[in-house]
C-alpha cells in the first residue's frame, strides 16, 4: 500500500511540474507570435512599379495622357522619369502622369527609366514610349485658302462629283431660261426675245465652263502640291 501511495504522489509531482513547465512557456510562445504579426503588419509589401515596359503608343498632333503605377509600399508615392520625352509631352512627378500632344513622330523609341520612392523603399523600371505620325493631316495645309474646305482631290477626281454638281447647275439654269423665254412669248417680240434669251444662254454657258475649268485648275494644283 505505501509503495502505491508513493508512485501515486510522484506521478502527481511530475504531472504537477510538467503543468508549470508548460504554463511558463505559453506566455512566451503567445508573445512570440503577438512580435511577428506585428512585425508583418507593420512591414509594407514591397514597393514595384507595374507600369508596362512598353508604354500605350502616342500620335503626333494628338492628345496623349497616361498614368504611370505602383504597388505596395507605405505612404504618398513620389515619381521620377529619367531619359529625354518627345518634344509637346510632360511629366507631372506629384502625380505620375505624362500627358500633352507630341509635336512630331519619333525615328527611334524613346528611352526612359521610371523611378518611384515612398517612405520604405525605391524601385525602378525601364520603358519604352513610341510616337507614329498621322496618316492624315491635322490641321489645314497653308495652301488652302481660307473657307474653302480640305476636300481630298483623288476623290473629287475619281467619282467627279464636283463637275457633276456643275453639270446639275447648269441644267437647271437651262430649263429657267427657257421657262422665261415661253412665259414671254406674248409680251415680247419674236426677235428681240430671241436674241435676249440667246445671250442668257451663252452668258449660262460660259460661267458654266469658267466654272468647271476653275474646278479643274483647283484640283491639279491640289494635287501637284
Amino acid at each position: 500500500m505505501a509503495v502505491v501511495v508513493t508512485k501515486l504522489t510522484g506521478a502527481l509531482l511530475f504531472i504537477l511540474l510538467l503543468t508549470m513547465v508548460i504554463m511558463a512557456l505559453v506566455p512566451k510562445a503567445d508573445e512570440a507570435m503577438a512580435k511577428k504579426s506585428g512585425e508583418a503588419a507593420e512591414k509594407p509589401p514591397a514597393l514595384a512599379i507595374r507600369t508596362p515596359e512598353s508604354l500605350p503608343e502616342a500620335i503626333a498632333g494628338r492628345p496623349y495622357k497616361v498614368a504611370l503605377a505602383a504597388d505596395g509600399g507605405w505612404g504618398a508615392k513620389a515619381w521620377g522619369v529619367d531619359g529625354e520625352l518627345p518634344e509637346g509631352l510632360a511629366f507631372d512627378p506629384s502625380t505620375g502622369v505624362i500627358q500633352g500632344s507630341p509635336k512630331k513622330g519619333t525615328v527611334k523609341p524613346a528611352d526612359l527609366v521610371i523611378r518611384v520612392s515612398d517612405g520604405s523603399g525605391r524601385a525602378a523600371s525601364r520603358a519604352q514610349l513610341v510616337v507614329y505620325e498621322s496618316s492624315t493631316a491635322l490641321t489645314t495645309p497653308s495652301r488652302w485658302k481660307p473657307g474653302l474646305p480640305p476636300v481630298p482631290w483623288r476623290a473629287w477626281m475619281e467619282q467627279g462629283f464636283g463637275f457633276l454638281v456643275l453639270m446639275m447647275v447648269h441644267m437647271v439654269g437651262m430649263n429657267a431660261v427657257s421657262g422665261m423665254e415661253r412665259v414671254s412669248t406674248s409680251s415680247t417680240p419674236e426677235t428681240a426675245r430671241s436674241k435676249r434669251f440667246l445671250a442668257y444662254r451663252m452668258t449660262l454657258r460660259l460661267a458654266s465652263l469658267g466654272a468647271a475649268a476653275g474646278l479643274g485648275a483647283w484640283l491639279w494644283k491640289s494635287r501637284l502640291g
